[in-house]
């Protein structure tokens, strides 16, 4: 009997070719969007779960609230938070680790790469129990400066993995060099995980001496702090403890009452908040929690995720859809055959099953083109959304079956009202030729599935269209200063020779500036401390205390940026006392600073010029009393996402480790080969690095074009999709009705009231479409929004829908109005000859 049902699905299919090549076609393209998306989800979901005991691992995430300020959020901690909280939670916490990224040169004979070297607690392999290749944790990490590597890592300086013993040099630690030994080889970390881990090497304290804001504070966050938790200990008790430390027994009360953050009768807890979240929650839940530092690897976004979740349903819905109208459709045709197998026996059951054996049929032939297609498109997809995802349903068996799975259910879900709908007919009503199969009700369904079908389609073009409008309008707002034709390099190791490397630089004929800065734009390292203004009665604040951020800019910076003063004076080496001085005679060390207009108003001036000549004192770097000698604009330094913050600039000579090189309209690959050869010649055996400013820009917004690359993607395949079903539709429906086009054209109907007639037939399901869509599409764009600091108007979204509307309507009569135009000029009388 299977035999039987299989054969007559395959002559149905032969049979009806148009409809079966639209129904396979429709759902080959739904099956192929839906597994490109589903592999999606798969490549960002489950990261780390691989780390054994990784349900027992949390990680410390640090945020600053403070009543008037953006709120400082980071998935960093501060470097004695570690084992002040193992040491006041000992029953909850069985080991504790800190991650310490620094940049560093790494040297093996002449070659030189620059890489990510990872600093971490001796305890560092009892938290995460990695597996090692050669060695094992009890004697990898046994005394300081101890290095671990990847099997990729040895690979590449070595050639081999059996590498234990051999030296790798790190430069430059205050300008020298250090040979750390491999004591370990561990296996490469798969893709699903949060790590981005070469180089893992044992903190040398007396190295971070040098550098007391990486370990030896409570407040300055730089490193990545892990608790294993004790075995049956739950996350929100722990979370608890961590509280009770903060407001009892932590320094933060008195620190924060020292900068006047907060007030006598409020808890340390209101301003700092020390959260932890599970291993297994990082990829994907913390992204809100990390402001613009990032993580150790780029970040997931669990709503991203969920969203493009819905989309595969809602793309497989309307496959699904044009599935069931095409079959009901048709079913009038297959009335008489459906009669004389209930006249020879068969029962409603064998019927239907027989009906939903060619649902089946059609749904696997769909399944087989669908992944070739996603064989084809999958290097392209990976490119497009920046993520490697692999695909191979042979050496991973499971997700082949979970793909056969996933077809059956589908071709049951769109099978089964064709099949109960058809296996429903009497055959004493359907073999009476005055009697025909199709009913209103059915009628009824099909146009409630087309409005169905494009309320999806057009919510989600609604949604394509406004997030490309957000995306360009966070290009196109003025970020307040000049960002073409600049390069950035990474100066940092350059150590004395920065001076020698400027000089050489501005040599080059093209190059029309080289200045020097902590950080360039899209760079946020969310640089904080207190300034106290030294009261000269001129602001009206209540507080002098202000926690601030702040960054070192060189001689040059704002005039190579365009950034005017509004009051007052730029850095200037005319002054000999801008840059902040070390080692004075005096109990505090001078230098200049420039306020942004948002500072200003912190302090409570007037205006700018009434800052000019005040004084700032920061006790950071030996303390500084900094004079104020200029107010520049506020201007985005980082993504429109966030806000412009109050900011101080000085002239830090100890921070300037980025150099931005202005350059004219030349041959830009002959420059940065000019480049390379200065700084190999100034800076022997250092990598440089050099970037286009606008694209480290452009990357700040690369999560939201990801976003709408793949709505734009998928809201083409479902609006395809859905005129498939409509042309399916429009084909049958003119076959249906070629007698009565017949009768009204020898009643003197033209061609274009015949037109008009059909085309609106399906504009309505369109028209109620759009009505049902757009709220929906209004309220979902509404909430998208509240990520965004500066943001379009919601009203925007209006043009949008109307836009989208017209579109669809327009698709919906270019697919229509060919068989419509064709019917009403078919001659009459080859409809009505058999009247």
């Amino acid at each position: 009997m299977f035999t039987h049902y299989c054969i007559s699905a395959w002559r149905n299919v032969v049979k009806n070719a148009l409809f079966s090549i639209i129904n396979i076609f429709g759902l080959a393209v739904g099956l192929t969007s839906c597994i490109l998306i589903l592999l999606f989800v798969k490549a960002e979901s489950g990261f780390d779960s691989w780390v054994p005991n990784s349900e027992r691992i949390v990680r410390l995430h640090t945020a600053y609230m403070f009543p008037g300020q953006t709120d400082f959020l980071t998935v960093r901690s501060a470097g004695k938070m570690k084992d002040a909280i193992t040491n006041y939670a000992p029953n909850h916490v069985e080991e504790a680790t800190r991650i310490a990224p620094i940049n560093f040169t790494v040297n093996r004979d002449k070659d030189a790469f620059s890489e990510r070297i990872m600093f971490v607690d001796a305890s560092f392999f009892d938290v995460f129990d990695l597996p090692f290749v050669h060695g094992d944790k009890e004697n990898s990490f046994a005394k300081p400066l101890d290095l671990v590597v990847t099997e990729r890592t040895a690979i590449k300086y070595f050639g081999s993995t059996d590498v234990i013993g051999k030296t790798l040099t790190i430069c430059c630690i205050e300008d020298k060099t250090h040979n750390l030994a491999i004591a370990g080889v561990i296996k490469d970390f798969p893709n699903n995980s949060h790590f981005n881990l070469d180089f893992i090497v044992r903190i040398e304290p007396e190295i971070f001496k040098l550098y007391p804001n990486i370990l030896d504070t409570f407040t300055s966050v730089n490193v990545y702090t892990y608790f294993k938790l004790m075995p049956n200990t739950k996350l929100e008790d722990f979370q608890q403890r961590i509280y009770q430390w903060v407001d009892n027994e932590s320094p933060f009360y008195e620190k924060l009452l020292e900068h006047a953050a907060i007030s006598e009768s409020a808890k340390a807890t209101d301003s700092v908040k020390h959260r932890v979240m599970p291993l297994e929650n990082l990829h994907l839940d913390a992204k809100p929690y990390a402001g613009t530092m990032g993580d150790l690897s780029p970040m997931g976004d669990r709503v991203m995720i969920n969203t493009f979740a819905v989309v595969a349903l809602l793309i497989i819905v309307i496959a699904s859809i044009n599935f069931i109208n095409l079959t009901t459709a048709k079913s009038s045709q297959r009335a008489k055959e459906v009669a004389m197998r209930k006249v020879l026996g068969a029962s409603r059951s064998q019927v239907a099953l027989q009906f939903l054996s060619e649902a089946v049929v059609l749904v696997y032939i769909a399944l087989f083109f669908a992944l070739a297609a996603v064989e084809v498109l999958l290097p392209i997809y990976s490119n497009a959304i920046g993520i490697e995802i692999q695909f191979s349903l042979l050496a991973n068996p499971a997700m082949l079956l979970g793909f056969l799975l996933l077809t059956f259910v589908i071709a049951l879900g769109a099978g089964i009202y064709p099949a109960m709908y058809l296996s429903r007919y009497m055959p004493g009503d359907i073999l009476q030729s005055s009697k025909g199969a199709e009913s209103g009700a059915s009628a009824n369904v099909r146009f409630a599935l087309v409005i169905f079908q494009f309320a999806i389609s057009i919510f989600l073009l609604v949604c394509t269209g406004f997030i490309y409008a957000q995306t360009m309008y966070a290009n196109a707002i003025d970020v307040g200063y000049t960002h073409n034709n600049k390069l950035v390099l990474d100066v940092g190791a350059s150590g004395d020779n920065k001076a020698r490397l400027r000089q050489e630089m501005l040599g080059l004929n093209a190059v029309t500036s080289v200045v020097f800065s902590s950080e360039v734009p899209s760079q946020d390292n969310e640089n904080n401390t207190s300034f106290t203004l030294i009261d000269d009665g001129l602001a009206k604040v209540a507080s002098q205390t202000q926690l601030l951020n702040h960054h070192s800019m060189g001689y040059g910076f704002f005039e190579a940026y365009n950034i005017k003063p509004l009051a007052g004076r730029l850095f200037s080496e005319a002054y000999g006392s801008d840059a902040m001085s070390y080692n004075s005679e005096e109990a505090t060390n001078g230098g200049s600073a420039i306020l942004n207009e948002s500072a200003v108003k912190k302090f409570g001036f007037e205006s700018g010029e009434q800052a000019i000549g005040s004084t700032l004192f920061v006790d950071a770097w030996g303390g500084h009393n900094l004079t104020i000698i200029g107010v520049i604009p506020d201007v985005y330094f980082r993504s429109v996402k966030f806000s412009i913050r109050p900011s101080v600039y000085m002239l830090n000579p100890k921070r300037l480790n980025w150099a931005t090189v202005s350059y004219t309209n030349t041959n830009v690959p002959q420059l940065i080969t000019a480049i390379e050869k200065v700084w190999a010649s100034t800076v022997p055996m250092q990598p440089v690095h050099i970037t286009f400013l606008n694209e480290m820009m452009a990357a700040q917004y690369k999560s939201e074009q990801i976003q709408a690359k793949l709505f734009s993607t998928f809201s083409f395949l479902a609006i395809l999709i859905a005129c498939l079903g409509l042309y399916g539709l429009a084909a049958f429906t003119a076959e249906r009705r070629a007698k009565e086009i017949g009768i009204r054209k020898v009643m003197g109907a033209g061609v274009r009231d015949i037109v008009i007639l059909l085309v609106w037939q399906f504009s309505r399901p369109v028209l109620l479409a759009n009505l049902i869509a757009w709220p929906i599409a209004i309220y979902a764009m509404a909430n998208w929004l509240q990520g965004f600091t500066y943001r379009l108007e919601l009203y925007w979204v209006l043009p949008i829908c109307v836009v989208a509307g017209i579109l669809s309507l327009i698709v919906a009569w270019l697919t229509v109005g060919g068989n419509a135009a064709k019917v009403a000029n078919a001659n009459p009388i080859k409809a009505l000859r058999c009247e």
